[in-house]
């Protein structure tokens, strides 16, 4: 039994020992060409030439329905007349009070412009969202002004 075990680790090595330093060894010529900028450049260019794998995007089917709301509220609203509020690169208007509720679906993306953005800060809390929402996540905030112009919260998802 220990002679057919040596025999075998005997095979092994005289099989898998040569096929690793022949992958390490191409490895390594490989990254030493990719160093050569004609070789690089040529390689660059068959990649550009080639159609490119498009990833495919979107909300999985069983959350394509799943909407819900979030509450904004925001520490004043005197300096929050200034901030502007989107879903998904749609405006909303303005805050009119210091705070605002908006209907969301799966995937949709809050984002905010202030425009007054070197004027004071505001800084805007998630005050509530639906049960079952993962992100914007309740307790997110985000400042604005004082310098910063825009800022998103994270793409809306559900469990």
């Amino acid at each position: 039994m220990s002679m057919a075990i040596q025999r075998m680790r005997r095979m092994l090595d005289d099989i898998l020992v040569p096929v690793a330093l022949g992958t390490l060894t191409t490895l390594v010529l490989a990254q030493l060409a990719m160093q050569m900028p004609r070789v690089r450049e040529r390689v660059e260019a068959m990649a550009r030439s080639r159609p490119v794998m498009a990833m495919q995007t979107g909300t999985p089917p069983g959350l394509q329905g799943a909407t819900g709301s979030i509450i904004l509220t925001a520490d004043s609203a005197e300096r929050a007349a200034n901030v502007i509020v989107f879903r998904n690169g749609v405006s909303l208007g303005p805050f009119t009070t210091n705070e605002m509720q908006i209907l969301v679906h799966a995937g949709d993306v809050i984002s905010f412009r202030d425009a007054t953005p070197q004027g004071p800060p505001v800084t805007l809390y998630v005050r509530d969202g639906s049960n079952d929402m993962l992100y914007p996540v309740t307790g997110e905030t985000i400042t604005l002004g004082g310098g910063t112009a825009t800022a998103s919260l994270e793409p809306v998802a559900f469990f």
